[in-house]
């Protein structure tokens, strides 16, 4: 089975100790074996050009582990927007990452609608940074997704994926809208939320229900399986997708064989 992580970054961050390399993860994937990983810069911003410079060298050269997803903050307009599409039809990336809370504004605000249309006309997808803060709930992700239907977007989040579910015409409504496994929904403490005791909200077990109840719930062709290394921690999230014992056929959707029919692979 392909295990593709969807959602993993390599960059320096101040919420991070150190700069993460493509050599980093690499040995991350190799010792979790993860064959490919689908990589972006991480946050904060606001100006992502030299990082997405950094992710582009990563994928060159891991061309065979690693694909690029374009880091963007709509606020710099046009020049963005020229930057992201030679970022997919000349570097070979893949989508675009957006990161409301970060970069300061709402999933709904009129500057995410070009790189939207954007993302509809290279036919790529467009993952948001769902669920942290006021900038971008869940809800906002999934009101987006209905308005553009022609264009794959991802979150991060599987409560919302739950609660969609339980209202099936609206299910089939956004067909085009992808969850991530990440359940360690704790921004960047991860797994030390977790030790010391997640709240309610954040319970990871929610996402082993979700996922022993594909695909009743919801179709298991729009769940990818993503980590956020090295914020997330990759060991503890194939253990929670081990533990949930769902079946070989969507299992293999979930760990790659999703995210390479989205991205083409």
């Amino acid at each position: 089975m392909v295990v593709i992580d969807a959602l993993a970054y390599v960059g320096e961050s101040v919420y991070l100790k150190r700069k993460f390399t493509a050599d980093d993860l690499i040995k991350r994937m190799d010792s979790n074996n993860i064959d490919m990983a689908v990589v972006t810069a991480p946050p904060p911003g606001p100006d992502y050009q030299e990082a997405n410079k950094l992710v582009y060298e990563a994928t060159k050269k891991y061309s065979d582990r690693l694909v690029g997803f374009y880091k963007m903050n709509p606020q710099y307009g046009k020049a963005e927007l020229k930057r992201a599409e030679i970022a997919v039809r000349d570097w070979g990336f893949k989508g675009f990452k957006l990161d409301p809370k970060d970069e300061g504004y709402n999933v709904g605000a009129s500057v995410v609608n070009p790189v939207m249309d954007l993302a509809g006309k290279l036919e790529v997808p467009v993952f948001f940074q769902a669920g942290e803060s006021q900038f971008c709930p869940p809800e906002s992700v999934a009101f987006m997704a209905a308005s553009f239907p022609k264009v794959t977007v991802m979150m991060k989040h599987t409560d919302i994926a739950v609660r969609l579910a339980r209202h099936p015409h609206l299910a089939e409504e956004m067909k085009n809208l992808v969850f991530g496994t990440y359940p360690l929904r704790g921004g960047h403490k991860g797994v030390d939320w977790f030790l010391r005791g997640l709240p309610k909200t954040l319970d990871p077990r929610r996402v082993v229900l979700f996922l022993r109840g594909l695909p009743k719930a919801l179709d298991p062709r729009r769940v990818v399986f993503t980590t956020e290394t090295p914020f997330g921690y990759p060991e503890l999230e194939l253990k929670t997708i081990e533990l949930t014992k769902v079946d070989k056929e969507i299992l293999s959707l979930i760990m790659g064989e999703n995210i390479k029919r989205i991205l083409k692979l």
